[in-house]
């Protein structure tokens, strides 16, 4: 499987964390392709394939996807499966990035995947569409991509001080309180949740425990013990941690540690730009 990491141009780099091409043409990885597991993520993601469908697991069945969406920030292990050639474009949003593209509270698109056609003008995403499958090559098909974000711009001033409490939400690991953030920027607790809700996604304290709980994968993978990840991300007792664990990534930590499904796409994911603050887990 080929996977390509671009930057983001100047003028999208405030909003988004990079963009990757994912290609896999040949017909013998077909049959044989795990599912991919894609874990709770404090990004917004587009998604926008030029292969064969991908199919979205629920309930033991497969669901057809749409040539191309957006996935909310969520806090459940989703499933996706390939039906095919794979040819697929990733754009994750920095917090509250999406909301510089859309009029749409960005509570709206929590837990669920939406068509674009349903958030952008339908003409403008099939134009864009059509262009990527005609592309020679990824190069080519991230410069579309581009164009398309830029034109979909919006002119929004930012909001700063939502900006300022997901960075800070992030810059402790998660591990901060809600009242005294909202207190630090001189706005009530409510005033806090409701404008965090719509421009990064979902409430400040969900977004921390998902930030948290990428920061449990960062310590594990560098080598601390579940004592030290306990202690360090403000856990009252391993019991704790595990039960918390569990209901993001669908299993204890244990077995996720010993998992090795769909290796290149953790490496990718997991491994890449390793000091950025806005790096996310996405698969394991």
């Amino acid at each position: 499987m080929l996977i390509q990491r671009f930057p983001p141009s100047p003028i999208l780099y405030p909003y988004i964390d990079g963009i990757l091409v994912q290609e896999d043409f040949s017909q013998t990885n077909f049959a044989n392709r795990n599912p991919v597991k894609v874990l709770p993520t404090s990004m917004t993601v587009i998604g926008i394939q030029y292969g064969q469908p991908m199919n979205r697991l629920e309930n033991n069945a497969a669901v057809s996807m749409g040539s191309s969406g957006i996935t909310g920030l969520h806090a459940t292990v989703k499933e996706y499966v390939s039906t095919g050639a794979i040819g697929t474009i990733i754009i994750p949003f920095k917090p509250g990035g999406l909301s510089h593209f859309t009029k749409y509270p960005l509570h709206e698109f929590q837990n669920v995947d939406v068509s674009l056609e349903l958030v952008f003008p339908g003409r403008s995403v099939r134009e864009m569409e059509e262009k990527l499958i005609g592309a020679s090559g990824a190069e080519e098909r991230v410069g579309i991509v581009q164009q398309f974000l830029i034109a979909m711009l919006r002119s929004k001033e930012e909001d700063r001080l939502i900006a300022l409490a997901a960075r800070q939400i992030m810059i402790h690991q998660g591990a901060l309180s809600i009242e005294r953030l909202a207190a630090q920027l001189y706005m009530s607790k409510r005033t806090l949740e409701r404008q965090f809700n719509a421009l990064i996604g979902a409430s400040p304290k969900r977004f921390a425990s998902i930030v948290r709980f990428q920061h449990t994968i960062e310590l594990r993978n560098a080598g601390y013990d579940y004592l030290d990840i306990v202690q360090a991300c403000g856990y009252t007792d391993h019991a704790h941690f595990a039960k918390d664990f569990r209901a993001f990534a669908g299993c204890s930590p244990e077995q996720f540690f010993r998992s090795e499904v769909q290796p290149e796409l953790k490496k990718s994911f997991n491994e890449s730009e390793a000091a950025s603050r806005s790096n996310q887990h996405l698969y394991f």
